[in-house]
């Protein structure tokens, strides 16, 4: 302020014969003075919480931080850590500006360069939103599964198994012993499951974690030493008989079926598209600015 009234005085002893432009400059000098007031005024009324250096943070600074609802407790912390994070981050800013080099300091370029790459990347990102078809049919999950399988290795044992569970006093336990490890008595064998078995799975034509099955027997650690190496597994516990048949199996590193890695399969199909749209839109541009001269590029030998 003591610098603007010096100025004002000078230009007063040189205008004085200039009536207009003395008042011209009082005007603008009321205004000035009136919105410092304005300022000066709010931020006095103002609670500063921070002070570091020149740089001061003040309770309206953090009016859009709090949540509505949030306790008493909770606003409390949240104000702390706001405040201690502002302060942290003017320190570092302080002693960066104190040791960088003039050229280190001058970040215009890196800031440029930041929003044509933030402003590119939203553009992008809406055009993709508005024009990128994400509709992908089974049988383009099919083929590129089975062109890449060697890339969609299992972690786990998987299975196609069938699974039941009967109580002991079942009837004809030999008929299930001879079904179950035949595909073609499925018929015979869900006929007689629903009517005796407290729980039958049928995976025949589906895979699932051999997790899942293990889950479900007594003998946990010995049927899975069973499933590595055979295809039948039976066991029983006091008021039940357990049957499993493996019809595959894949170990952990084998390729790993469609059904486990089908969203990771779908995300890479839509990621190509993406890369696709993206060149074939920054071309597009490009071919429209050559067609209509909107760039030159100039002889550089």
């Amino acid at each position: 302020m003591r610098f603007f009234e010096i100025n004002m005085t000078r230009i007063m002893l040189k205008r004085q014969s200039n009536l207009p432009f003395f008042l011209m400059c009082c005007l603008f000098a009321s205004i000035f003075l009136i919105a410092s007031s304005c300022d000066a005024k709010k931020r006095k009324d103002d609670q500063i919480v921070a002070k570091v250096g020149d740089k001061y943070l003040y309770f309206s600074d953090m009016e859009g931080i709090f949540s509505k609802g949030s306790s008493k407790e909770d606003s409390l912390a949240l104000a702390r850590l706001y405040i201690d994070n502002w302060v942290k981050t003017k320190l570092l800013l302080k002693r960066a500006e104190l040791n960088l080099s003039t050229t280190e300091l001058n970040v215009n370029k890196e800031i440029e360069n930041y929003r044509s790459s933030l402003l590119i990347y939203k553009y992008e990102e809406r055009m993709l939103q508005e024009k990128l078809d994400t509709m992908i049919h089974e049988y383009e999950l099919m083929r590129y599964y089975e062109s890449n399988i060697a890339n969609f290795s299992s972690n786990e044992y998987v299975v196609r198994a069938v699974y039941i569970k009967l109580p002991r006093g079942a009837p004809a336990l030999w008929n299930v012993r001879r079904w179950y490890a035949r595909e073609d008595d499925m018929q015979e064998l869900t006929d007689y499951c629903q009517i005796h078995a407290v729980k039958y799975d049928f995976f025949d034509n589906s895979w699932v974690r051999w997790a899942d099955i293990e889950g479900e027997l007594p003998q946990k650690e010995a049927a899975t030493r069973q499933m590595r190496n055979y295809n039948r597994i039976e066991q029983e516990d006091d008021d039940y008989i357990y049957f499993v048949h493996i019809r595959e199996r894949r170990a952990p590193g084998d390729a790993a079926p469609l059904v486990f890695v089908r969203d990771k399969v779908k995300s890479i199909i839509i990621n190509q598209r993406k890369l696709k749209f993206i060149s074939e839109l920054q071309r597009e541009i490009y071919n429209d600015a050559l067609a209509k001269r909107q760039f030159e590029i100039f002889n550089i030998n």
